[in-house]
C-alpha cells in the first residue's frame, strides 16, 4: 500500500474539474480526457495540475461527477462503488500478484486496494467510463490492462496497456492481449442487467441465467477465470440468495460444488443512486470445509443525509469475523452445508444469523403510573384553555352558537373529569393479568411445529370459512395475522391457518408474537411460500387449561388497550369539534 501527502487545500469542483479539462459541459469530459491521455505530455501535465487539488489517492475523486453526469444507469445499471464498500473488498481479498477487475466503471475498486506490486486487469464496457478509469490507474502509477469489454457476450473491442513510469504509468492501446486465470476477481456488476444467454465453455455444468437477470452469468463467467486456489469478490443484489426457477438452480450448483466461502450482509442505502440492498458473495475455488460463514452486518452504519456509510470500525468488525470464521452471537454463524441444503439451498442471511432481540416491557405498574402523569399534565393544558375560551366575546350570534355546540361539551367534559380515575379505570384487570401470568409460569411448555398445531392452505374462492380461522395475507404480504370472529369468505390474496388441537384464539396470540421474526427470517421478497412454514417451530404451554388461562388474561390487556384508545378517541373527537 502506498500514501501520498500533499498539501492541497481547494476541493475538485465541477468548475474546477471542468476547466482543468477545458470544457464547457460535463458530457465532454471523457472525449477531452482520453485525448490528453494519449498524449504523454498532456497526460502529465494534466496529472501534474489535477495533483494541485485535494486530490484523494484512495478513492476515485472524479467517480462522483461522473456517476451525477454521465452514468448511464438505465441501460448499464451504472451505480458506482460506495468508499466504504471498496475499501472492505480490499481488507477482505487475500494478498496476490494478479487482479481481475470485472465491470469495473471508473476504477474505484481497484483504486481502493491500490498496491503497485499488483498487476491489474481492468473490463468495463462504457466508452464513458474508459477515459476516468484510464487516468485512476495512471496518476496512481498502476501497471494495468484495461479492456474495453462486453463481459456477457465475451467480446473485447479495444485494449489499453499500462506500465509503470517515473511519476505516472505510461498508457499504450495494443493488441497484445491473452486471457490467463487469475488468483483474485472483485466485482461489482451492473444489477439485474437485462441480457442475451449465449451457451459457451464459461457457463458448462450450469443452468444459463435468466434473460431478465444476468447477475449470475456475470458470477459464472468470472468463476471460470480463477486459477484452482483462486477467491472472486462480487457486491450482488440480495435477489440472488434466494431467488428460484433458473436462478434457483444455479445457486444449488454453486453450493453442491462448494464454491460458496461466505455470504456478507451490509447496509442499505450505501449507494449515492439506489437504496438496493447488497451483499458481498465470496467465492473461493480452494475450500478446506464445506461450510459457509453468513455474516449480517445491515445494523452497523453512520448516517450521513440520506446515505449510510460504514466506518473503520464497522468495517473491521466484518473483516474480523470473516477472517476468524467464528460464531459471534448475532452476527457471524459457520452454516453446514447439510443445514443450506435442507434449506433449500436458500442463502438468505437472517436464516442463518438470527438478530432478533425482544423488545423491553415495562413494568405494568410502571406504565399505569407513566400514564396517570401524562394525562394530568394534559389536563392542566386543557384548563388553561378552557380558561382563556371563558373569556371570548362573540360578534356574532353564529360564532355563540358555534360555541354552545362545540366548545361547551368540551369544557364540560375536562371539569368533570379525573385523569386518575380514567386510566386506573381502564386498567382495572391489571391485578388479573399478573396473578395470571404468575400462576402460568409454573405450567409445562413444549417446542411445536406449526404444521403440527395447525392446517395451512391457501384461500379458495367462494368457499367460506368458519368462526376461529387464522388468516394471512400470501400475496405481497403485510406480515399480519388476522382473526375470523364470524364464518366468511375471503380474499384469494390470503392463505389461512385452521388450529387443530390448539385453542385458536391462543394461537392468534402466539402468531402475533412469533410470526414477525419468523417471516423477516424466511420471506424471500414479498409474497409468502406456504413451504417455508416447516420451518416455524414455537414454544406453547402443554395444556389447554393453561392456554385458557393465557387467552383469558391477553384479552384483559386487550380489552384495556381498547378502552384506553377509545378515551383518546373520545378527547380527539371533542377537540376536533372545538377548533372547527
Amino acid at each position: 500500500m502506498f500514501v501520498f501527502n500533499f498539501e492541497q487545500k481547494k476541493k475538485l469542483d465541477t468548475a474546477i474539474i471542468n476547466d482543468i479539462f477545458g470544457i464547457t459541459e460535463s458530457f465532454e469530459l471523457p472525449k477531452a480526457l482520453l485525448s490528453k491521455l494519449m498524449n504523454k505530455s498532456e497526460k502529465d501535465k494534466l496529472c501534474d495540475k489535477l495533483l494541485q487539488y485535494d486530490f484523494d489517492y484512495k478513492n476515485d475523486c472524479l467517480r462522483d461527477y461522473f456517476q451525477e453526469n454521465n452514468a448511464n444507469r438505465n441501460a448499464l445499471k451504472q451505480d458506482y462503488t460506495p468508499d466504504c464498500l471498496c475499501t472492505l473488498i480490499s481488507k477482505l481479498m487475500p494478498q496476490t500478484e494478479n487482479v481481475i477487475d470485472i465491470c469495473s466503471g471508473t476504477g474505484a475498486l481497484s483504486v481502493g486496494i491500490g498496491s503497485k506490486e499488483i498487476n491489474y486487469q481492468c473490463e468495463e464496457l462504457s466508452q464513458m467510463s474508459i477515459p476516468i478509469l484510464l487516468l485512476n490507474l495512471c496518476i496512481r502509477n498502476l501497471q494495468a490492462t484495461v479492456l474495453q469489454k462486453n463481459v456477457l457476450e465475451n467480446k473485447v473491442e479495444k485494449v489499453y496497456k499500462l506500465t509503470q513510469g517515473e511519476k505516472y504509468s505510461n498508457i499504450n492501446v495494443t493488441n497484445d492481449y491473452e486471457e490467463q486465470k487469475t488468483s483474485c476477481v472483485i466485482s461489482n456488476p451492473p444489477y439485474s442487467l437485462s441480457w442475451k444467454p449465449v451457451t459457451d465453455e464459461r457457463f458448462n455444468g450450469y443452468e444459463l441465467a435468466p434473460k431478465a437477470k444476468s447477475d449470475y452469468a456475470f458470477v459464472l463467467d468470472d468463476l471460470s477465470r480463477l486459477n484452482d486456489n483462486g477467491k472472486a469478490f462480487y457486491i450482488l443484489p440480495h435477489g440472488v440468495l434466494f431467488r428460484g426457477a433458473a436462478e434457483g438452480k444455479i445457486r444449488q450448483q454453486l453450493i453442491e460444488n462448494n464454491l460458496i466461502d461466505a455470504v456478507i450482509g451490509v447496509p442499505d442505502k450505501l449507494f449515492l443512486n439506489t437504496s438496493i440492498p447488497v451483499a458481498i458473495i465470496v467465492f473461493n475455488k480452494n475450500k478446506t470445509d464445506n461450510n459457509i460463514l453468513f455474516i449480517d452486518g445491515s445494523k452497523d452504519f453512520d448516517k450521513n443525509g440520506k446515505q449510510n456509510v460504514m466506518n473503520d470500525k464497522h468495517i473491521s468488525k466484518i473483516v474480523d469475523a470473516y477472517h476468524s470464521r467464528k460464531n459471534v452471537a448475532k452476527f457471524a454463524t459457520v452454516v453446514r452445508k447439510q443445514e443450506i441444503i435442507d434449506n433449500d439451498y436458500n442463502l438468505n442471511i437472517p436464516r442463518y444469523v438470527d438478530t432478533y432481540e425482544k423488545e423491553p416491557v415495562p413494568a405494568i405498574d410502571e406504565t399505569i403510573s407513566n400514564l396517570i402523569n401524562i394525562e394530568m399534565q394534559i389536563q392542566q393544558q386543557e384548563r388553561e384553555i378552557a380558561d382563556m375560551i371563558q373569556n371570548f366575546e362573540f360578534a356574532t350570534p353564529e360564532l355563540e352558537c358555534d360555541y354552545k355546540n362545540g366548545i361547551m361539551p368540551f369544557l364540560n367534559y375536562i371539569e368533570n373529569t379525573n385523569p386518575v380515575e380514567e386510566v386506573e379505570k381502564s386498567w382495572i384487570a391489571y391485578n388479573s393479568i399478573l396473578a395470571i401470568t404468575k400462576e402460568l409460569q409454573n405450567e409445562p411448555s413444549k417446542i411445536v411445529k406449526l404444521s403440527e398445531v395447525a392446517e395451512i392452505e391457501r384461500v379458495k374462492k367462494n368457499q367460506v370459512y368458519s368462526k376461529d380461522t387464522l388468516y394471512l395475507q400470501f400475496s405481497a404480504t403485510d406480515k399480519t395475522i388476522r382473526y375470523l370472529d364470524k364464518s366468511s369468505t375471503l380474499e384469494t390474496k390470503f392463505g389461512i391457518i385452521k388450529p387443530k388441537g390448539i385453542n385458536s384464539k391462543y394461537l392468534y396470540f402466539i402468531l402475533q408474537k412469533e410470526l414477525p421474526n419468523f417471516l423477516a427470517r424466511y420471506l424471500s421478497g414479498i409474497n409468502i411460500n406456504p413451504d417455508i412454514f416447516k420451518y416455524f417451530k414455537f414454544q406453547i404451554h402443554s395444556t389447554a387449561v393453561a392456554q385458557a388461562k393465557a387467552v383469558k388474561a391477553l384479552e384483559l390487556a386487550e380489552l384495556a388497550e381498547q378502552q384506553v384508545q377509545s378515551w383518546k378517541d373520545f378527547k380527539k373527537y371533542h377537540l376536533d369539534k372545538m377548533f372547527c
